[in-house]
């Protein structure tokens, strides 16, 4: 399950908030209160998140990466424990992206719900614009509709509006309709120009291959780009059991999106 935020805070104030327990009740609207072990979070931090209705639940912090603004948590206690993997990533124009990761069997439908408290407190984390530091550079790039293609991605919520792949200094990030594909720049091994591919095997939703596991975004039959990662990411499946080891993105410059993320193409 992944859940995401876009806002005007800057990527580094939203990674100041997240990683301050103590301003968590102000921008998570369940969290009442916060017991931590430490100020600022760390490998090995404990604590405690107060709730609504007395509900308290015990964490562990497992993991912290300031360069790729990524930790993760264990929340819960026992067999109930789950792992969520939360990052921030620079946004086009100097705002930032939150977003949170269940890893699967975890996201399963039990979880699915929280989908929803998830989505406010990260919308709040990014909301109120402020923090220090030079906005960072993000390009973007939009996907290339044909004509045939824009019926089919309109049932499923995919339009020019709701599509972008951004590359920031450390992370990809893909935006189609309501999938979504975030990783570190650093787990594209390898990309290619590609296409001739064919209408009813392409358009509507993203598209799962029976012979790799790839992902394709492809908004026309014509060109995109391929890539290929290092360790699979999940995409088109909202629980995290399925992950592809290639994304097919059909935007508009594929050659300028593969400089970009500083991948080598063949002449």
């Amino acid at each position: 399950m992944l859940v995401d935020a876009h806002g005007p805070a800057t990527a580094d104030e939203a990674w100041r908030r997240f990683t301050t327990p103590a301003t968590w009740s102000s921008w998570a609207p369940l969290i009442r209160d916060v017991e931590s072990s430490d100020d600022v979070l760390g490998v090995g931090t404990t604590g405690r998140v107060h709730g609504p209705a007395g509900v308290v639940v015990d964490f562990e912090v497992t993991g912290v990466d300031p360069a790729l603004r990524s930790w993760t948590w264990r929340a819960g206690r026992g067999p109930a424990a789950v792992s969520m993997d939360h990052h921030v990533i620079p946004a086009p124009g100097g705002g930032s992206r939150a977003l949170l990761r269940v890893p699967a069997p975890a996201a399963a439908a039990v979880l699915q719900p929280y989908r929803l408290p998830a989505g406010a407190a990260l919308r709040g984390l990014v909301r109120d614009p402020g923090g220090e530091g030079a906005p960072e550079a993000v390009e973007s790039f939009d996907f290339a509709f044909a004509p045939t293609y824009l019926g089919p991605a309109r049932a499923f919520g995919i339009s020019p509006a709701t599509t972008t792949v951004e590359v920031g200094p450390e992370w990809l990030f893909v935006r189609y309709g309501p999938w979504r594909l975030a990783t570190p720049r650093a787990n594209v091994a390898s990309a290619e120009v590609t296409g001739g591919f064919a209408w009813h095997r392409t358009a509507g939703p993203p598209h799962l291959s029976l012979t790799d596991r790839g992902v394709s975004f492809t908004t026309n039959g014509d060109r995109a780009l391929c890539l290929t990662f290092h360790e699979p990411v999940p995409a088109i499946d909202p629980t995290g059991a399925i992950t592809h080891p290639g994304a097919t993105l059909a935007v508009s410059d594929p050659r300028r999106l593969a400089s970009a993320l500083g991948l080598p193409l063949d002449d």
